[in-house]
């Protein structure tokens, strides 16, 4: 009997122990949600990532006009015959010739409403051309619209206040280009460089794609135009940020020599150029397929365009561009 009770007692404190012990593991790592959570650190190039450039810093000075502080009279440019879509057709339908809106000055005349399907008050943004009256739907109550609406996001209008404001900041700046996708002043490509000293010299609203048309003149005094948006969004491919930039990158690369540096600024590359190089000239791959033949790396990249280059330990050994 005595030997019984003593090995029920042993069954009970070995219960107790157990109990005690998934308690305190389970305490340990879920108390508090903290301990069991691994640190999660960024690595440096989403650090870069999240962190502002000095470009997109100098955009964000230079934004659109919130609804609510738009006065009559505020003037947009037609950016194309398309224009006329964004608006109720009775523009059309009150003037034959509403369809040929590229290039027309729109002044902004006030706010109207209208009832939406949902018996709600809808903001109507008046604009005339000074014969005929245009209606944009802005799908947003008068308080929304006032708060959300920006003029330099409506679409195919380029807010010629703000096309003045750029000019006033950007006239006269020395600055180094960032794109080689240069224009003439007839809108025909020309043979643009990448990293090149240049003068702002007329900042101009245009028609066309983009809002904004920057005057340059480079180092050999011929001017050139760059089309540009006045967003600043990082995402943007068009706006200043992807155009330009403030300082000198050349500073950024001293050991790229000069021959080098004449090849990406036409986005070009050469055999011997390292990656670093061949992405600074024509960009990021869109696919690498890497390898080891006998003792050397290998490395190819390809590019959507049929652009391929050929890496052996990291220098160009082949390319078609």
């Amino acid at each position: 009997m005595n030997t019984f009770n003593k090995y029920t007692d042993l069954l009970r404190h070995l219960r107790q122990l157990l109990v005690a012990t998934i308690f305190v593991a389970i305490f340990d790592s879920c108390s508090t949600g903290i301990e069991s959570t691994p640190t999660i650190r960024m690595n440096k190039e989403e650090v870069k990532m999240m962190t502002k450039s000095a470009e997109q810093k100098f955009a964000e000075s230079l934004q659109g006009t919130p609804l609510a502080s738009w006065e009559r009279g505020k003037r947009f440019l037609a950016m194309s015959d398309r224009t006329l879509y964004i608006f109720e057709p009775t523009g059309m339908n009150a003037d034959p010739n509403g369809a040929n809106l590229m290039g027309k000055i729109l002044t902004y005349e006030g706010l109207d409403s209208q009832l939406m399907p949902d018996l709600k008050d809808e903001c109507v943004i008046l604009f005339s051309d000074g014969t005929t009256t245009y209606r944009y739907r802005t799908k947003k109550s008068t308080t929304e619209a006032k708060k959300d609406i920006d003029s330099s996001r409506l679409p195919l209008l380029s807010d010629l206040d703000l096309v003045e404001r750029w000019k006033e900041k950007l006239n006269g700046t020395t600055l180094w280009t960032k794109s080689n996708l240069w224009y003439d002043k007839n809108g025909l490509r020309l043979p643009g460089l990448k990293f090149a000293k240049v003068k702002i010299t007329d900042v101009l609203p245009t028609t066309g794609d983009f809002p904004m048309n920057v005057k340059i003149t480079g180092s050999d005094g011929e001017d050139a135009y760059l089309y540009m948006n006045y967003t600043s969004d990082k995402h943007d491919s068009r706006n200043f940020a992807a155009e330009f930039y403030l300082a000198d990158p050349k500073k950024k690369y001293p050991h790229i020599t000069d021959e080098n540096w004449a090849l990406i600024q036409k986005g070009t590359v050469g055999l011997g150029m390292t990656k670093e190089e061949c992405k600074l000239a024509i960009g990021n791959p869109d696919e690498v397929r890497s390898g080891h033949d006998r003792s050397q790396t290998m490395d190819m990249w390809q590019y959507n365009d049929g652009t391929f280059l050929m890496f052996q330990d990291g220098l160009l050994t082949r390319y078609r561009q």
